[in-house]
């Protein structure tokens, strides 16, 4: 089998494992690397899996090293796709049937650096009906990574650690003259930060919105990374940077407006300008 998969694990709960076992079918190995101090306790579960290659030391160290390691590892073990997936990432039966379905129908995948899932919207999936379209940008869960290709962008930028990891490499790729495809008619099960209904300040607290919001930490690493590739790449990408500006300042408002910790988010926020502005880039480190 050509296909190898990697997940990244942090404080996983048991729904971890079924998520998994809706995809470890559909590949020939998968490696589990685990972000979680002091370790998992669902290794010695992990490990009933004979596909399972389980690393943990106890660490956090981020999205990109991690994904880096598993490209690696995979490459080195034969291997020539690697499917990246999110802790609380998990795929229907009719979706993942389909996925793997025309991910092996399309050709040609030579200059395909990435292929991935529609993220953005629900559709509604019908026999094997395979709609491929090339895109500009893809999210990192759900999708499947070209391992020759890798090896001729490069890996992904361990600055970032977490947080636009998945558009640095996008926009890498763009540059570099490879093709990104994605199915838009096949989504993935997966969370996008903390759902919350609530009234705020904007609707004078009379009427409640849902909106996606993350943790002040969370925020710090959306703010501070948004910068980082503001300065690398405003001059190469301008489209590019302007929608993940947009995004980036919808998902702080949202954030500050419907979060439980508003101060705290600004707070943050001053720490991710400071630290952008100083280099200072890798895992948040209170200073």
């Amino acid at each position: 089998m050509q296909i190898a998969a990697v997940v990244i694990l942090y404080h996983p709960g048991q729904e971890t494992i079924d998520n998994i076992t809706t995809y470890s079918n559909y590949v020939g190995k998968i490696y589990v690397f685990d972000n979680t101090e002091q370790g998992s306790p669902l290794r010695n579960q992990l490990s009933l899996n004979p596909k399972i290659y389980y690393d943990g030391d106890g660490e956090n160290h981020g999205i990109a090293k991690r994904l880096n390691a598993a490209a690696l590892l995979a490459t080195a073990e034969g291997f020539q796709w690697l499917l990246m997936m999110d802790q609380d990432s998990s795929f229907t039966k009719a979706m993942v049937e389909n996925y793997f379905f025309c991910f092996n129908q399309y050709t040609p995948k030579h200059e395909v650096a990435m292929v991935g899932i529609n993220f953005e919207q629900q559709t509604q999936l019908i026999g094997t009906v395979c709609n491929a379209v090339f895109s500009d940008e893809l999210i990192t869960s759900g999708t499947i990574l070209n391992l020759n290709l890798f090896k001729v962008i490069g890996g992904f930028d361990e600055q970032l650690f977490i947080d636009g990891v998945d558009h640095e490499y996008t926009i890498r790729t763009l540059l570099e003259g490879f093709k990104i495809v994605q199915f838009s008619n096949i989504q993935l099960v997966h969370s996008l930060g903390k759902l919350v209904k609530k009234a705020s300040v904007k609707t004078l607290f009379l009427i409640k919105k849902q909106k996606r919001i993350h943790s002040p930490l969370r925020c710090y690493y959306v703010h501070r990374n948004n910068l980082y590739l503001q300065k690398k790449y405003k001059n190469v990408a301008v489209v590019s940077m302007d929608k993940l500006n947009r995004m980036t300042n919808a998902n702080i408002s949202n954030s500050f407006f419907y979060g439980e910790n508003p101060w705290e988010v600004i707070r943050y926020i001053f720490f991710a300008k400071r630290d952008a502005r100083n280099n200072k880039m890798g895992k948040y480190k209170a200073s």
